[in-house]
């Protein structure tokens, strides 16, 4: 089998996209739905509570709660995420990935390239969008668009699945 080459700009966008399926679908994926189930459970205590007795000041801290939970977190974090970006040296860099049987070629724009093997990817997660290659606790995007074939999207597929730790068919999600 040849290479499967990737290619992509690391922009602004990509860099949200990523962010946003490695939430959706990535290793704290767990922890994320335990933090969001306590704040649910106390909101939903809390309006219990003020339903029994009545409104007391001390219930707008669940107001506040509800507010920032349901309104203002996605929008807050979208802000830090476009802040980190911007202070990337990663930042508006073309991304290109050489990925073989044996080894994986990664390169950042303007900075050396990077090589590893397969023993080194702990797991690959594919979402309708694209895939997140993980090696311990950072990952890789590499987006469906930025295959050079469609064709190659399957092959990346079918050769994750074989090689790395763990593969996770998301994209009917």
């Amino acid at each position: 089998m040849s290479a499967i080459e990737v290619f992509y700009n690391w922009s602004e966008k990509e860099y949200l996209e990523a962010a946003d399926q490695n939430s959706r679908f990535g290793e704290n994926k767990s922890k994320d739905k335990l933090v969001a189930m306590v704040v649910g459970v106390l909101i939903v205590l809390s309006l219990f509570m003020m339903m029994q007795r009545g409104f007391e000041p001390a219930d707008s801290m669940a107001f506040v709660l509800a507010v920032y939970w349901f309104v203002l977190r996605k929008r807050l974090h979208n802000n830090l995420l476009r802040k980190r970006f911007l202070k990337s040296d990663q930042k508006d860099k073309k991304i290109s990935l050489s990925i073989s049987d044996e080894v994986i070629n990664a390169q950042t724009e303007g900075q050396p390239e990077g090589t590893f093997d397969w023993s080194s990817v702990t797991k690959v997660v594919r979402s309708a969008k694209g895939f997140l290659m993980y090696r311990g606790g950072n990952y890789i995007w590499l987006p469906n668009t930025a295959f050079a074939v469609s064709e190659e999207v399957e092959q990346f597929a079918a050769l994750s699945e074989r090689k790395a730790g763990q593969f996770v068919d998301k994209s009917a999600a």
